[in-house]
């Protein structure tokens, strides 16, 4: 028996409707599988980047770091780019390594003038390295101890940490089961404070930088400063010698 078949029944019969189903592994990261973006998408505290609320993430930023009492207007994408750091999320997000670089040379700039108005010796100096004041400025403080630590990384990591902002950075441990030496701890605090110095002075301009650094990070007065952190620092060392 011959059965007669159309073109149009032929064609039906070799389109094949294809199903895919993606399998989105969320436990421990095995080898072939695709993560589920939720598992890692989160910061070492558990804080995930895809559930942030403004009230609990941005504005406790800038509450913390005083922005609104200095009119400083820091928008919520450039507050959550400047706590990103390369290393979340394979750097698939807005990460703050510019901002990291424009903040450090400010703040290091800063710190120095800071450092020059200061009358009294900011740390021990040798007999020959004392320099006349010039109009003012204190030249002698300059490449001091004391003046180093202000910017350094232990101090301007412990800020963040006292500022109780650690908890909001994204981030990727080296390794959980180590401590936070073994992961650079230090060395990612640091560059979200320089990162937010930079943010700061991109989109508000150097005058309103210049007051968040010597308002809130350069003064004296505050409970937490960098003034104050890197005193303590100078004087744990120099009392271990």
């Amino acid at each position: 028996m011959i059965l007669v078949t159309s073109k149009n029944t032929i064609l039906q019969t070799r389109r094949q409707a294809v199903r895919l189903i993606t399998y989105l592994h969320s436990g421990a990261r095995v080898r072939g599988l695709k993560r589920d973006p939720e598992s890692f998408l989160k910061n070492p505290k558990g804080l995930s980047y895809n559930a942030l609320k403004q009230s609990e993430y941005q504005d406790k930023v800038i509450q913390i770091l005083k922005l609104k009492e200095l009119d400083i207007n820091l928008p919520n994408d450039v507050i959550l780019q400047c706590l990103t750091h390369k290393s979340f999320a394979h750097g698939s997000k807005p990460y703050n390594e510019k901002l990291c670089l424009l903040g450090t040379q400010f703040l290091k700039y800063q710190a120095s003038i800071h450092s020059l108005k200061q009358s009294d010796l900011l740390s021990p100096v040798g007999e020959g390295k004392v320099q006349q004041s010039i109009k003012g400025l204190n030249f002698t403080n300059l490449g001091t101890q004391l003046g180093k630590l202000l910017i350094s990384r232990p101090v301007t990591a412990r800020f963040i940490k006292e500022k109780n902002l650690d908890s909001l950075i994204f981030w990727k441990m080296k390794d959980p089961l180590r401590d936070s030496h073994h992961n650079g701890e230090t060395t990612i605090y640091s560059t979200v404070l320089n990162a937010l110095v930079g943010g700061i002075l991109a989109t508000n301009g150097p005058t309103k930088a210049i007051e968040f650094v010597n308002s809130v990070l350069l003064n004296s007065e505050s409970d937490v400063s960098l003034v104050k952190i890197a005193n303590e620092h100078f004087q744990a060392k120099d009392t271990q010698r």
